[in-house]
């Protein structure tokens, strides 16, 4: 007959592990805010060329004049 034993083991979370938990939060969210950040100045972008251009048809005109076609 076979018997099975069951082992209870816990991890210790140390005060160095929480700081580096912490310090990987709000790198990460730092990053995230700043890629929010440019997302939003290119759609500024966008907006700001097609407001120069006279609208979205002479924007892809003036593009397709430009890169040759």
């Amino acid at each position: 007959m076979t018997t099975t034993t069951k082992t209870n083991t816990a991890i210790e979370i140390t005060a160095t592990d929480k700081m580096t938990t912490a310090a990987n939060q709000v790198t990460l969210g730092a990053m995230i805010s700043l890629s929010g950040l440019v997302g939003v100045w290119g759609v500024a972008c966008m907006v700001s060329a097609i407001a120069q251009s006279g609208g979205i048809m002479e924007m892809a005109r003036n593009y397709m004049g430009a890169i040759g076609m």
